[in-house]
């Protein structure tokens, strides 16, 4: 079974100095790194996984899988054949290691460019063909294709690489900021296919900044010589408090300057560069606008920069000092790459169990959605083949758009918050979303009638042999495992059972054991009941501290 499961994650499964100068918390001890695989003294070990018990590890690995959209189905990762929910074993006992393997193994080229003629629907010719396409985009493709591929790709280097560009055209660092007048749909393109292509060939930070630095896109939200100088040191270094240097800076880049709006917002010169050395950040000569970008990407303070930013999106639960102290020990590992720094952060015991978080929108549904056996062909409204168009669209009015949760994709010129928005009006709509568009949508996981297998029935359309086994018990439990990755607390579990065995009469008494079990066209009604109970619960959106870290 271990085979299977490895084999099912690299292939294609669905399943699987100036350092933070106002708050400098001192020296960090220094770390051992094994960062071509991800590995520092950091991470939590394989064998420290597997000392966890089985709903830990559970809660562990979707916590690690639905940070970049992923999830593990309960009955994909529990010896389940039986309807047995009471003593869970864990059909592969190293898929931690398995998950990080697979994020260091590439895709062929022939698998890839397959995944992608499904996503997008080709012809005969080549061509796009949207009527034989999984999913459907709009004008703002650019926005909703990395999350079909994110979403489709196996769990592979492909996905995560798919998954840091995406993740990084949502921060200061990298926003198209398609909100202004003079940035464009197009722009979000071009920086996701630039941070993927740089990324994937395993650039360093500092030269992915300096290509950046001088790109159309930034002087598009940059806008001015002086302002480009201004946002250099914030974005990359972390420095506010600049106007003497933006001022210089501004000289040296005096002679690019960007075009107005009937030019079409592009770079143009002036053909009168600055000829004067011009003192900034106190110990650096620059004269050309050129020399200000190599300053930059060499700058001391990147690395820090890169990683505070990050940190705080990942470690957006815990203190500022905390947080230091994490950034601090990063550091101190030299990463040099992105995936160096998403790797130490992701498999670090300081976020797989002591953190707790909200979980963004599309960490919950997409990894909900994996965890649910859900597919772009089932018959599911606003989660059906146009489900990344309902999300990323800035003008999309559907319940699932992300917009109205103040969660726009790719458009702020700050980026996104690295907290997730909580007000009454943005929480609103989120947990709407998750309750009425995935979680009372049967049509999201049952996979009844023409549709492919889902949670509860087969390609059939049979239900599936190990839910037909569980008791009323334990078919509450499983729906638990799926949603919020625990089994019910007892006075959970009793009132469940009453309202579903006594109010609603939803089952019937098993003559050989005594026991209640679902009857079988009813396992659709106790689903949506029980999710409807479990979309009230705070933790359902949140990754929680592990274990006995909780």
């Amino acid at each position: 079974m271990k085979t299977t499961v490895r084999s099912t994650l690299l292939l294609l499964s669905p399943v699987l100095g100036l350092m933070l100068t106002a708050c400098d918390p001192g020296e960090p001890a220094p770390l051992s790194a094994d960062l071509s695989s991800g590995q520092s003294s950091l991470a939590l070990t394989q064998t420290e996984f597997a000392a966890l018990p089985a709903e830990d590890q559970y809660r562990v690995t979707n916590k690690l899988l639905g940070t970049f959209y992923r999830g593990v189905a309960a009955d994909e990762f529990f010896d389940l054949r039986r309807g047995d929910t009471d003593n869970l074993s864990v059909i592969d006992a190293d898929v931690f290691d398995d998950v990080r393997i697979a994020l260091n193994t590439q895709l062929s080229i022939q698998v890839k460019q397959a995944i992608d003629t499904e996503i997008d629907g080709i012809d005969d010719e080549g061509n796009p063909d949207p009527d034989v396409a999984k999913y459907r985009f709009d004008r703002e493709r650019p926005r909703q294709i990395p999350l079909a591929r994110i979403k489709e790709y196996p769990i592979s280097r492909d996905l995560f690489v798919n998954w840091m560009a995406y993740f990084l055209t949502n921060t200061i660092m990298f926003s198209p900021a398609t909100e202004m007048e003079s940035s464009f749909t197009i722009d979000a393109q071009r920086v996701f296919r630039f941070l993927v292509a740089r990324i994937d060939a395993g650039d360093t930070i500092r030269s992915i900044i300096r290509s950046n630095l001088g790109s159309l896109h930034r002087w598009r939200v940059s806008r001015s010589a002086e302002n480009h100088a201004l946002e250099a040191y914030e974005l990359y270094l972390g420095l506010f408090d600049t106007e003497e240097d933006s001022y210089r800076g501004g000289i040296a880049c005096k002679d690019y300057y960007l075009t107005d709006e009937s030019d079409d917002y592009l770079i143009d010169v002036t053909d009168f560069p600055n000829t004067e050395p011009q003192l900034i950040l106190n110990d650096y000569f620059v004269t050309s606008c050129e020399d200000l970008y190599d300053v930059i990407a060499g700058h001391p303070a990147v690395i820090p920069r890169v990683t505070e930013v990050i940190a705080n999106y990942l470690f957006s639960g815990r203190t500022q000092e905390e947080r230091r102290s994490i950034i601090n020990q990063v550091v101190a590992a030299n990463p040099e790459t992105f995936e160096d720094i998403f790797k130490i952060m992701l498999f670090s015991r300081e976020y797989l169990l002591d953190t707790e978080r909200p979980m963004s929108f599309e960490e919950n549904m997409l990894g909900l959605l994996d965890r649910l056996h859900w597919t772009s062909e089932s018959n599911s409204g606003a989660i059906g083949r146009s489900i990344f168009v309902n999300m990323a669209n800035p003008a999309s009015n559907s319940q699932i758009a992300m917009r109205p949760m103040g969660w726009d994709s790719m458009s702020l010129k700050i980026g996104r918050l690295p907290d997730v928005p909580l007000d009454a009006l943005s929480f609103a709509n989120y947990h709407k979303a998750m309750r009425e568009s995935v979680l009372r949508n049967i049509n999201a996981y049952t996979g009844v009638g023409s549709r492919p297998a889902g949670l509860i029935y087969d390609d059939s359309g049979d239900v599936k042999p190990a839910i037909r086994a569980m008791t009323t018990e334990g078919f509450i439990d499983f729906l638990f495992l799926t949603s919020v990755m625990r089994k019910p607390t007892d006075d959970e579990r009793s009132a469940l059972v009453d309202i579903i065995v006594v109010d609603k009469n939803y089952t019937n008494t098993d003559p050989v054991s005594g026991l209640e079990v679902i009857r079988d066209n009813l396992f659709d009604n106790t689903a949506t009941l029980v999710f409807d109970y479990i979309s009230r619960l705070p933790e359902f959106y949140y990754f929680k501290r592990v274990g006995g870290n909780s």
